[in-house]
């Protein structure tokens, strides 16, 4: 068995061990970052990540195209990252669209938080799901459009500010918003559901 496999059976006893004497705390973490971790490694380098790039480049270069501002992708060299070149105002700028851009961490994780997460039923797991990935794959492509604005009016100088300040900090934001939506709100909902329950049975 690979490294991968052998990590992936133990990763799964574990969780199985953990929701069975129902110590939920210490179960959601390790299946939450153990899944996330675990596909990751596995989606690395494969038609999954490839393809989510190249639709975060695409997208991000049609959106950019209806705000104005001028961008191309293109692979610079065969199996190389996609890359989006910024036409700006002093110049052009390039930027990779690997593993960060593609949103595929953001996507693993928020798919591995709502899998686990304890007393939510098939069909409202599934609905929050797939808004909710689809919230964050736009919410992504923001954060490029963000970072592409900046580039292309205030050129490369911006880069720092754009990518590791504004852009994270839009990302952070929004995200954020999505997550209390998805699991404190529907937390908050159990618990007033079954608040309900306890007092009609009085």
């Amino acid at each position: 068995m690979t490294l991968w496999a052998v990590s992936a059976v133990i990763w799964a006893v574990l969780v199985v061990y953990l929701r069975v004497r129902r110590l939920w705390l210490p179960y959601y973490v390790l299946a939450t970052v153990g899944f996330s971790l675990l596909f990751l490694t596995a989606a690395r380098g494969t038609v999954v990540e490839r393809s989510l790039e190249t639709l975060t480049a695409e997208h991000a270069h049609v959106v950019s195209g209806y705000l104005g501002i001028p961008t191309l992708v293109f692979r610079n060299a065969p199996g190389t990252l996609l890359v989006l070149v910024v036409v700006g105002r002093v110049g052009w700028t390039i930027i990779e669209v690997g593993i960060e851009c593609s949103g595929l961490l953001e996507l693993a994780a928020f798919a591995a938080l709502l899998i686990f997460y304890p007393g939510l039923g098939g069909a409202r797991r599934l609905g929050l799901m797939v808004g909710g990935i689809a919230a964050t794959y736009v919410i992504n492509i923001i954060r490029l459009l963000v970072i592409i604005a900046f580039l292309h009016f205030g050129g490369k100088n911006t880069i720092f500010l754009a990518h590791t300040v504004i852009g994270r900090g839009v990302f952070f934001i929004l995200v954020v918003a999505v997550y209390w939506f998805v699991f404190t709100r529907a937390a908050l909902k159990t618990v007033r559901e079954r608040v309900d329950i306890a007092q009609s049975s009085l």
